[in-house]
């Protein structure tokens, strides 16, 4: 089975066409997240859903029990990723109020510092337990959590698949340049770009989106 692909950080409805025609199995859009130049009302989230034919992602953070059940129920995604300091106890009753899929984004570090996998596997053992459908392992820097265009340690993140049970994405740094070695690297469940291919942020690369689902899917 070849790897999965999600655009992420999709804000215009020519990149969710171009992002489906590609071949990219999910697309992802961030939804009322202030600090992110990729952030969209949930107004025009639902518009951009509406263009997908691949399976939809709303991307998250920072928002109580009810905000998001809201928000899922307004949206109506695939899945809901949730990639703040949410809890477990917040996914377990989540759980049980929404009918679509739950990804949590967890933090790597940066593939030039050295870290353990051990806290990390645990971190998943305890979100699978509270019914995570599947988890991106993106890139934590001093710019932020997620789109930072940093390069996460594909070590651990090759630890975290082979030893974890529920699919992994990877993403954090990636590009059509790079996709290929990381997905032989990793052997992720899927992977997941935003800035990778842009050229503004928000703004996506017609011919970068085709690259990276090409050579992430093995056939460029």
């Amino acid at each position: 089975m070849s790897v999965k692909v999600k655009i992420c950080g999709l804000t215009r409805t020519e990149d969710v066409r171009v992002a489906c025609e590609a071949g990219a199995d999910f697309c992802g859009v961030v939804v009322e997240v202030p600090k992110s130049p990729r952030s969209q009302t949930r107004e025009q989230a639902r518009l951009l859903f509406e263009k997908a034919t691949a399976a939809t992602v709303a991307v998250t953070r920072s928002k109580s029990l009810d905000e998001l059940v809201e928000l899922v129920r307004f949206l109506s995604p695939f899945a809901l990723q949730l990639h703040g300091d949410e809890t477990p106890e917040l996914v377990a009753a989540l759980k049980g109020k929404v009918n679509c899929r739950i990804w949590k984004a967890l933090p790597l570090p940066p593939a030039t510092e050295k870290s353990l996998a051990q806290p990390l596997l645990e971190q998943i053992q305890n979100f699978a337990k509270a019914g995570c459908d599947a988890f991106v392992l993106d890139t934590v820097s001093a710019g932020g959590f997620g789109g930072t265009g940093v390069v996460a340690s594909w070590e651990i993140a090759a630890d975290l698949v082979r030893l974890s049970d529920i699919p992994c994405f990877l993403a954090g740094g990636l590009t059509p340049e790079n996709v290929k070695e990381a997905v032989a690297a990793v052997k992720p469940y899927g992977v997941d770009v935003s800035s990778g291919v842009e050229t503004l942020p928000g703004v996506k690369d017609p011919e970068k989106v085709r690259l990276f689902c090409q050579r992430a899917k093995g056939s460029l």
